[in-house]
């Protein structure tokens, strides 16, 4: 090998030499510099230990929807007690046909089975609710919802013997509550009632400003002074109507054979609108595909 090509052999291994010190160089420092010029991937951040989980929220009910009562309700031990309890205190009849509701109010009509299902019901000033088949005097009583005092009787609009009831147990304590269009009345002004115990009649006929016999209940407005002092229109219908969905589902829970009463004729509803569906259908089909139906006419009142 000449000198030249051993000094140019030389000249090239020292530059390898160099270059490599230099990568190691690097390689060593590499974290440092990059995390100064804020470049490449960051090194992992360790993780937080983990926060415990937050309880399960307690169920609440909304209005309208009566809870399951646990270990079996008010038909078990607890709820027999409870309802011995109560009545030992005077806040609920012994003869009441209903229990309690979570509400604190006993439904206000009677016989169960005699009430125009729910999807009758009606908000006005109160609560308007009534009998299947336009029952009244007899025939169906209108009970206290909770233990109270009769305060006043006769109501503009209502008739003269519609009573209002001061609560004096229960969340409502204080409130009064209004039975429109009732005839006659059971108890006087200044009588102590428990919940569910007989008060008045649905009224029969037209009584007050009325088309049928029918209840309307509402209260009167938190910290009204005068008995007479009705609500205005959907000032509190929506409370009332909460109150009475609770105890309608407390006394459907006490009275099986009524439930099964309401299923089976539910069951006959869905039935016959099926039925009809299936008439008018055929109709249309013999009239022509995509035939329509001829507008129907309805007679006035």
């Amino acid at each position: 090998m000449s000198k030249v090509s051993r000094r140019r052999a030389l000249g090239l291994a020292d530059v390898l030499i160099w270059l490599a010190a230099i990568v190691v160089a690097c390689a060593a420092g590499a974290p440092s510099a990059l995390a100064a010029t804020g470049g490449g991937t960051a090194a992992p951040v360790p993780l937080s230990t983990p926060a415990a989980p937050a309880p399960a929220p307690v169920p609440v009910s909304a209005p309208g929807v009566e809870p399951a009562s646990p270990a079996g309700g008010q038909a078990g031990a607890s709820g027999g007690a409870l309802a011995s309890t109560l009545v030992e205190s005077g806040d609920l009849s012994p003869s009441s046909p209903y229990p309690l509701s979570n509400s604190g109010w006993v439904f206000p009509l009677y016989p169960l089975a005699s009430v125009a299902s729910r999807s009758w019901w009606s908000l006005d000033q109160g609560v308007d609710l009534g009998g299947s088949a336009d029952q009244c005097g007899q025939h169906l009583q209108e009970l206290a919802v909770a233990s109270g005092t009769v305060v006043h009787e006769g109501l503009a609009g209502f008739g003269k013997w519609a009573p209002v009831l001061l609560l004096e147990s229960g969340p409502d304590a204080g409130r009064y509550v209004y039975y429109g269009h009732a005839r006659p009345d059971l108890v006087a002004v200044g009588t102590h009632v428990s919940a569910g115990e007989p008060i008045a009649d649905v009224g029969c006929g037209s009584v007050g400003i009325s088309s049928a016999p029918h209840l309307e209940i509402g209260m009167l407005p938190a910290g009204a002074s005068n008995p007479e002092d009705l609500p205005a229109v959907g000032q509190t219908s929506g409370e009332t109507d909460w109150h009475l969905l609770s105890a309608y589902h407390a006394a459907l829970a006490a009275s099986p054979a009524v439930q099964a009463a309401l299923k089976r004729t539910d069951g006959v509803r869905h039935r016959t609108r099926a039925l009809r569906r299936r008439r008018h259908g055929h109709r249309g089909h013999r009239r022509g595909h995509g035939a329509a139906r001829p507008a129907l006419r309805h007679r006035a009142h």
